[in-house]
């Protein structure tokens, strides 16, 4: 997008972090979408999927938080994985928890897209390099809890 020079000039537009990490989203998005695509579902949903089979059951607000993910953006992404049976949802109505698992076929589903996922982790850990990846994730991480403040 830009050329680093000696000193950055973070006026220019071209600059702009929320601009600059939304575009590697993007481009993150549609690498591991050409390999998860192939099985009927998108990373965004593989995520949720891969979560949900950390633990037994979560709440709506609980598996918000942890993909940090607005609710409706989550509910949206939820709908077609209740559809095909891969996530079972319950409660819901006003004032009430919604409570989220993962089906039989849910779990079947991990295991069928895991070699896909694999191959893009992998794939894209070697395009980038093992060290800068880790140094990525640190930074992307600092950033969160920074930002998160």
């Amino acid at each position: 997008m830009h050329t680093m020079t000696k000193e950055l000039d973070f006026s220019l537009k071209q600059n702009c972090v929320f601009f600059n990490l939304r575009w590697v989203a993007r481009a993150v998005t549609k690498f591991y979408d050409a390999e998860m695509r192939r099985h009927g579902i998108r990373p965004t949903q593989a995520s949720i999927l891969s979560s949900l089979q950390g633990k037994d059951s979560w709440t709506m607000a609980e598996l918000s938080d942890w993909l940090g993910m607005e609710r409706t953006t989550l509910v949206r992404n939820l709908r077609p994985l209740q559809r095909d049976g891969l996530v079972q949802i319950d409660g819901g109505g006003r004032g009430s928890r919604v409570e989220l698992s993962l089906t039989a076929k849910g779990r079947a589903q991990i295991e069928k897209i895991e070699p896909a996922w694999k191959a893009a982790q992998s794939a894209a850990v070697k395009t980038l390099g093992e060290k800068r990846w880790s140094a990525i994730l640190s930074d992307l991480e600092t950033a969160a809890l920074a930002l998160e403040k």
